[in-house]
């Protein structure tokens, strides 16, 4: 958590500091995305099948114009995101008053997480119109989790408080020029990587803890707005 709190100070600062620069660019967004997955993760014999879910996320990001064409920015975002799957929870890993040494096998009817994403992009403007520009993205995306849902026995949100992995995504988007100050942006990116650390509270019937393996698709729309 504290590495998550030095990260918000830092984008509070640059934040701060970009509001004095005509090159500093403030964009809000709307992310919704189909997260694939898998629908099974507990059986050892049952058919694997690979299944979506669609999950919606808010970004807010600072961009910063490098040159003509090239621009990078840092955001801050949350999504909560579902996974309709199976997996064995381990009851005598819970925090109290859930914990049950008897250990009743429970399996999930899906898994939530809350996260906390602090995005980081690059992007370059390859078509420039008088309407607008197209951009193709890269964007490094550091994952901490806030909680996580196990649907089961009307179980509450469990506090989890560490970094689930990182995101790597590559994309393509346009902006379309509303005014000189504020464009609508728009983009469509994919997860080529996304590692996800093991749940210590899972199993399965082949090992002790489980990492929920999954990739998104992911649209981003909001607007921009120059400082």
């Amino acid at each position: 958590m504290r590495h998550t709190l030095t990260l918000v100070l830092l984008f509070l600062s640059i934040a701060t500091f970009g509001q004095k620069k005509d090159k500093f660019s403030l964009l809000l967004q709307i992310q919704p995305e189909m997260t694939f997955h898998k629908n099974d993760y507990a059986f050892r014999w049952s058919e694997k099948k690979n299944v979506s879910t669609f999950n919606v996320g808010l970004n807010a990001s600072l961009e910063y114009q490098l040159t003509e064409r090239l621009f990078i920015d840092l955001g801050m975002g949350y999504i909560s995101r579902k996974l309709n799957t199976k997996v064995f929870l381990d009851q005598s890993l819970l925090p109290p008053p859930y914990y049950d040494s008897t250990q009743p096998l429970y399996t999930t009817k899906s898994v939530s997480f809350r996260t906390l994403q602090i995005p980081f992009g690059i992007r370059y403007n390859f078509i420039k119109t008088q309407k607008g520009n197209w951009f193709i993205k890269g964007i490094y995306v550091p994952n901490f989790i806030l909680a996580t849902k196990y649907e089961v026995n009307n179980y509450p949100a469990f506090k989890k408080d560490t970094w689930q992995g990182y995101s790597i995504n590559l994309g393509l988007g346009f902006d379309y020029n509303l005014t000189k100050k504020i464009q609508l942006t728009n983009s469509i990116t994919y997860s080529i990587a996304n590692t996800v650390a093991k749940d210590t509270y899972t199993f399965s019937q082949d090992e002790r803890e489980i990492a929920l393996t999954h990739n998104y698709l992911q649209l981003s729309a909001g607007v921009k707005i120059r400082f």
